[in-house]
């Protein structure tokens, strides 16, 4: 994945898998690739080689709006939101 197309990969050969229902913590130092992980996984950005698929399907090929919706995550920037616990986690 490139943020620009003069520029060096941000990231290269990241290659997991994540069996189905699997709760994942993506974690490490300022620059490790985690916000850019994401960005790629919810197609902000679609500057990659390679492709990521879920359940077998390649994400170019699901609606943005399914796809977004799908997928949970939590914040480097929390934040809380009134209501419980379940509404702060998931407040779609």
């Amino acid at each position: 994945m490139r943020y620009n197309e003069g520029l060096e990969p941000a990231m290269n050969d990241l290659s997991l898998i994540i069996q189905s229902g699997m709760k994942v913590g993506i974690v490490g130092r300022t620059g490790a690739g985690k916000s850019t992980i994401l960005q790629v996984l919810f197609r902000l950005t679609d500057s990659f080689k390679g492709s990521i698929k879920i359940d077998g399907q390649d994400i170019k090929s699901i609606g943005l709006h399914l796809l977004r919706k799908s997928i949970a995550y939590i914040p480097q920037s929390p934040f809380l939101i009134s209501g419980s616990i379940r509404d702060n986690l998931d407040p779609f």
